[in-house]
């Protein structure tokens, strides 16, 4: 009897995911608009699987031109990664994980730091139980986990919404999300009043943190403005942040650049972005930015040696920002940023 491939079905969201993950995964880089809108149709549609998409996106001459980049940065990898692990042996890298689940899509942004050898501790914070011991069960003894809402120390109505890594402490802004394709969808199934605690208050051992993540939703801004001291001992950020008001009442890139600014951090740039398009003729378009995941590094005066290379193993390994590397490793450093011998 003649065997019949099984079709997979996916919804639009499901499929936007999937080739975000594989743009990211395959080039290096986010998904432009028509690329985007091109193959979520196809998966959805069933015009391709997931593995013919993935063979057409390394049969692309951007795919080629990717494994060059990084076969050329290949021993500028491995330089900075055996330097920093060898001065961080003694002082692990503090990764504080705010949001922590596990996405199906995507592996953790600082994943690339362990993967290069560099010693981390890892502190993370999820709040929805499933989710806290899904990541308990994957990762074990090399994070430890809490199941914390971080925010601003008040009690706040925590909205569990479907999927459940958009559920948040703010009401969705259905004025706006009902307008836009992928967010429409998105529904509340139960809320209930919950407590946060500030960063500050968790993470009061005065301990550096090298690199804060903050994934929760919309309330980035207050739970910011709460974190004052940790803020003052932490080396780069990556803070997911909106350009529209997706959940109702949240601060915008604009309030969080200038809180950050103010701590002494600069924004480098969006490691992620995502677009949506309006309700209508024109759905493939995806024409209103809606939020990214911003990347800010902490002002190299008054950071000290040890401190200026885990920014640069972060700048090499986690974005891919080799000339960023070298400015804030500096001068004593420089001799792991020399051209390689042709």
């Amino acid at each position: 009897m003649e065997s019949r491939k099984s079709i997979v079905t996916y919804s639009s969201l499901e499929a936007q995911h999937l080739v975000r993950a594989l743009y990211r995964a395959l080039l290096g880089r986010e998904a432009d608009a028509t690329g985007l809108a091109y193959w979520t149709d196809t998966l959805v549609d069933g015009r391709l699987d997931l593995a013919a998409l993935t063979a057409a996106l390394t049969a692309s001459d951007e795919y080629r031109a990717t494994l060059a980049h990084q076969r050329a940065h290949a021993g500028l990898r491995a330089r900075v990664a055996a330097a920093a692990a060898a001065a961080l042996a003694g002082s692990p890298l503090r990764i504080v994980d705010v949001g922590a689940q596990i996405l199906a899509d995507e592996q953790h942004v600082y994943a690339p730091l362990a993967g290069h050898g560099l010693p981390c501790h890892i502190v993370g914070f999820e709040p929805i139980a499933d989710k806290l011991t899904e990541r308990r069960q994957a990762d074990g003894a090399t994070v430890r986990m809490y199941p914390d809402f971080i925010g601003d120390g008040n009690n706040h109505t925590f909205h569990l919404n479907v999927p459940d890594a958009t559920s948040s402490l703010l009401p969705f802004n259905t004025a706006l999300t009902g307008q836009l394709v992928h967010l429409s969808q998105l529904r509340t199934a139960r809320t209930g009043q919950v407590a946060t605690r500030t960063l500050d208050d968790v993470l009061d051992d005065d301990a550096t943190v090298d690199f804060l993540k903050l994934d929760i939703q919309g309330f980035e801004l207050p739970a910011l403005r709460h974190a004052g001291a940790v803020l003052a001992r932490t080396n780069v950020v990556h803070c997911e942040v909106s350009f529209a008001e997706i959940y109702a009442g949240q601060g915008l890139f604009s309030e969080i650049d200038q809180l950050l600014r103010g701590h002494g951090f600069d924004f480098i740039d969006l490691a992620h972005s995502c677009r949506y398009a309006y309700h209508g003729p024109f759905e493939g378009s995806r024409d209103r930015l809606g939020w990214g995941d911003a990347v800010f590094f902490r002002r190299a005066a008054g950071l000290a040696g040890r401190d200026l290379l885990a920014q640069a193993a972060i700048a090499l390994l986690v974005y891919d920002k080799p000339s960023l590397a070298a400015a804030v490793a500096g001068p004593a450093h420089a001799a792991l940023f020399a051209p390689e011998a042709a």
